[in-house]
């Protein structure tokens, strides 16, 4: 006689114990469940199915004829249409509707923060673009352009005060002799100060890259001062240094400001310039970074070496 058996857990956490006899010769079946008999078939001798509840899941045994002999099965039938069923496709359906609730809402935090990454990308290139130039025109896109064709020229800058307002206006001459201009509003009082750290001064000159095809996409490059601003610059450190050195002598002033043009690059002559001024005045040159500079060990001893008899 075959004796088979499963245990069921239902989805309560109940746990049934499902059992199956079946006579060798005669083929008389008994199933039962829980000690309790559920079904008796007689000379069963072919495949068969069992149906029975247990709960209110209808569960179905197999009997399966081989070539020697039997094969069984338990399964829990979740398709036909019964009470339990229908709740289970029901809690299917809303958990299927809360899936992709839940993915639609995934999908469009990934894209918000992909396309929001991607713009502040482009705005921080931008920025980038825009950190050290006067630009026109000049996307990222155009940057490049500009970068594999583009043509040099100098561009000069003109303060003007138009209706009691403050504006500078620049302009340059390309290859092809076309004039090209531009403007940008400054605070109407007060000393302009150029995104490379200097004071603006009437007439300031600038490279200046621009697209021969398209000049109107452009960009004046402040980091790229012509020799003529960068003797004004020069110029204005040494007024600086002699006005907040009264008792040193002119050559002195002169000699600190050529040094440092020399050895620590011209951007540093900004440092003597703003010497007096206050950190909240000058963020990067003020009177602690015209310290520093003087603190150096190798510019201080170079100092004393060249301008102690200036």
């Amino acid at each position: 006689m075959a004796q088979v058996g499963w245990v069921y857990l239902d989805d309560f956490g109940g746990r049934h114990r499902i059992g199956l006899y079946h006579s060798d010769r005669a083929g008389h079946l008994l199933l039962h469940c829980d000690a309790r008999i559920v079904q008796v078939d007689f000379s069963v001798k072919e495949s068969r199915i069992y149906s029975f509840f247990v709960e209110d899941e209808l569960c179905e045994v197999y009997v399966y004829k081989e070539k020697v002999g039997f094969s069984y099965d338990f399964q829990v039938n979740k398709t036909v249409d019964t009470p339990r069923n229908r709740l289970r496709k029901a809690d299917e359906r809303r958990n299927r509707k809360y899936m992709a609730i839940l993915v639609t809402g995934l999908v469009l935090v990934v894209s918000c923060v992909f396309f929001g990454l991607r713009w502040y990308n482009h705005r921080q290139a931008e920025k980038r673009i825009a950190g050290t130039g006067l630009t026109s025109r000049l996307t990222p896109e155009n940057e490049q352009r500009l970068r594999a064709g583009g043509r040099s020229a100098v561009a000069r800058l003109v303060l003007v005060e138009v209706a009691l307002s403050r504006q500078v206006f620049y302009g340059f001459t390309t290859e092809a002799n076309d004039q090209v201009s531009g403007r940008f509003y400054v605070p109407d009082t007060g000393q302009i100060i150029l995104p490379n750290g200097f004071p603006l001064h009437d007439r300031d000159a600038f490279a200046v890259h621009y697209l021969p095809s398209e000049p109107q996409i452009h960009r004046v490059d402040f980091d790229l001062p012509t020799d003529q601003t960068l003797a004004v610059y020069l110029e204005e450190a040494r007024l600086a240094e002699v006005q907040a050195h009264p008792s040193a002598t002119a050559g002195h002033g002169l000699c600190v400001a050529k040094l440092t043009l020399r050895h620590k690059g011209w951007r540093r002559l900004a440092d003597l310039i703003f010497q007096t001024a206050l950190p909240h005045q000058n963020l990067h040159n003020n009177r602690e970074s015209y310290q520093r500079l003087l603190r150096d060990p190798e510019f201080a001893n170079l100092l004393a070496r060249e301008c102690w008899d200036q």
